[in-house]
């Protein structure tokens, strides 16, 4: 069954691993395979990966659009879900987590996306009710996706400029 989209103007949307921007009117577009669709707004840059849920959902994304590379991601995710887990102080942190776990194995990563938006609403919900940071991540695992995304790159960037709406970048 083909998707169907509808782009605002100016807006942008990541199709498989190309980079579309609309022009000054409303477009639709329908795509008739089976390819990763991330609009603009979804798109989360490296640096604003800031907490671990975050960076989770960054993983994914990467998973998402590098379908090739995923293995790639997987330890990291792991540490950054383990440290979700730990901080958790009610069972709906393990739900979440263990729910976009099980659409990752499934391979379905956008609905791993969306389940990981409410983990991070979860997130900070906790950060700014408890003692326990969600900001202080498990030892090395900056270090870790400082890695994972240069070997191949995260695809996330391309035709996006730095505020994710300007000119493209080389």
């Amino acid at each position: 069954m083909p998707l169907k989209i509808t782009l605002k103007p100016n807006e942008k949307v990541i199709i498989g691993s190309a980079v579309i921007s609309n022009g000054s009117g409303k477009a639709e577009l329908v795509i008739h395979n089976r390819v990763p669709v991330v609009r603009q707004k979804d798109v989360m840059k490296k640096e604003e990966a800031d907490t671990p849920a975050k960076q989770i959902y960054y993983l994914i994304l990467n998973m998402y659009l590098n379908p090739d590379q995923e293995v790639r991601f997987h330890d990291f995710y792991g540490s950054l879900l383990n440290h979700i887990i730990e901080m958790s102080v009610d069972d709906r942190g393990v739900e979440l987590s263990t729910e976009m776990s099980k659409r990752i194995i499934e391979g379905d990563h956008y609905k791993a996306l969306k389940i990981c938006k409410r983990l991070i609403d979860y997130e900070a919900e906790m950060a700014s009710h408890g003692p326990q940071s969600a900001e202080s991540l498990p030892d090395g695992a900056e270090a870790t996706a400082d890695d994972a995304a240069a070997g191949g790159g995260d695809g996330l960037h391309q035709g996006l400029g730095h505020d994710g709406r300007g000119e493209e970048q080389a």
